[in-house]
């Protein structure tokens, strides 16, 4: 974020009040339609336009959207960025972004104990398969399906 504030500096100083939205998404190190994507949900303020109708982004657009990419890429869908903006007037955006990130990690934990389960079962019908009897026929998967071997030997 630092080298992006450094940037973004850097840019303002050379156009004092705006940048246009090739040079804001280069900051952001994203794409023009990405910037247009948020605006076009309401994320990001309506830019200003030039007489020939370039996108121009001030300071404070500069700041929301570099807000709205850094929240995106904790995971943030667009409802939940539009409830953490609203948030930010209300309670405070740091608050609700930690009510939000815990119940996200509680998910995830939930969803890593589902997968390990999952795991655990495909490693343990592997192994059963390859524990088979050789005197099985070749096509027996019984063990793999953990049920009683009805297969006939050939």
């Amino acid at each position: 974020m630092c080298r992006q504030a450094a940037l973004v500096q850097k840019t303002m100083k050379r156009s004092p009040s705006c940048l246009r939205i090739g040079e804001l998404a280069e900051v952001l190190q994203t794409t023009t339609k990405t910037i247009r994507f948020y605006e076009s949900k309401g994320l990001l303020p309506k830019a200003k336009r030039t007489a020939s109708g370039y996108r121009l982004y001030g300071e404070q657009a500069v700041r929301q959207a570099g807000r709205v990419l850094g929240l995106r890429r904790l995971g943030l869908s667009i409802d939940e960025l539009h409830a953490s903006l609203n948030a930010k007037r209300k309670t405070g955006l740091r608050r609700h972004l930690v009510g939000l990130l815990d119940e996200k990690l509680r998910q995830q934990e939930l969803e890593l104990s589902v997968l390990q389960g999952r795991r655990d079962d495909l490693a343990a019908r592997h192994q059963a398969l390859l524990s088979t009897p050789r005197e099985r026929p070749k096509d027996c998967i019984c063990d793999a399906l953990l049920i009683p071997c009805n297969c006939k030997k050939p």
